[in-house]
């Protein structure tokens, strides 16, 4: 056998364990996020179309998945604005914009240790759990805005915020689809 039929036969079974291994609903990116949007106007159905169409197994897999995807995207967004805090930080020299960042990388760190325990909860099961730290991780990217807004200093992560707060609403809204 030659090795790209070797790694298509590899994807094909992991595929099958996965479904094997995550029974639930089985969902398209493009349903789910329909469901999503429906239920929560808040939703960007294109956005949340374009974010998790293009993570790997998101096309085959059910409803627990996708809620596991977009709580990973979550996180990576999350890596994402505090790894931009840090390098805003290292050159902020106005004493109020660095209040803010820093109040911005405390929330953000917490978030963080919040989506690391709301993902395994998801597959898990432990929905409430899941909800709780997920409810968590909507809220924290405006609290990292009202303290810009508070001290009268334009954010350099308002659009970091707004994409995080949507990518979180998603994750939290895909959980509650589970029940």
């Amino acid at each position: 056998m030659r090795p790209s039929s070797i790694c298509t036969l590899l994807a094909v079974a992991v595929l099958l364990l996965h479904h094997l291994l995550l029974p639930g609903v089985e969902a398209s990116v493009e349903k789910a996020c329909r469901d999503a949007a429906n239920r929560n106007p808040k939703i960007n159905y294109d956005f949340c179309v374009a974010e998790l169409r293009p993570y790997p197994g998101s096309q085959v897999g059910d409803q627990k998945w996708l809620a596991v995807i977009a709580a990973n995207l979550t996180k990576d967004r999350t890596t994402s604005a505090i790894d931009k805090v840090k390098s805003l930080l290292a050159r902020a020299s106005d004493a109020k914009t660095k209040q803010c960042l820093e109040s911005c990388e405390s929330v953000f760190e917490d978030l963080l240790s919040h989506l690391i325990t709301a993902i395994p909860a998801i597959e898990e099961g432990r929905l409430g759990d899941a909800k709780a730290y997920l409810s968590a991780a909507v809220d924290a990217p405006d609290t990292c805005e009202q303290g810009f807004e508070e001290l009268k200093v334009p954010s350099p992560l308002t659009d970091e915020d707004s994409e995080l707060t949507q990518i979180s609403t998603i994750a939290l809204a895909f959980t509650n689809l589970l029940g």
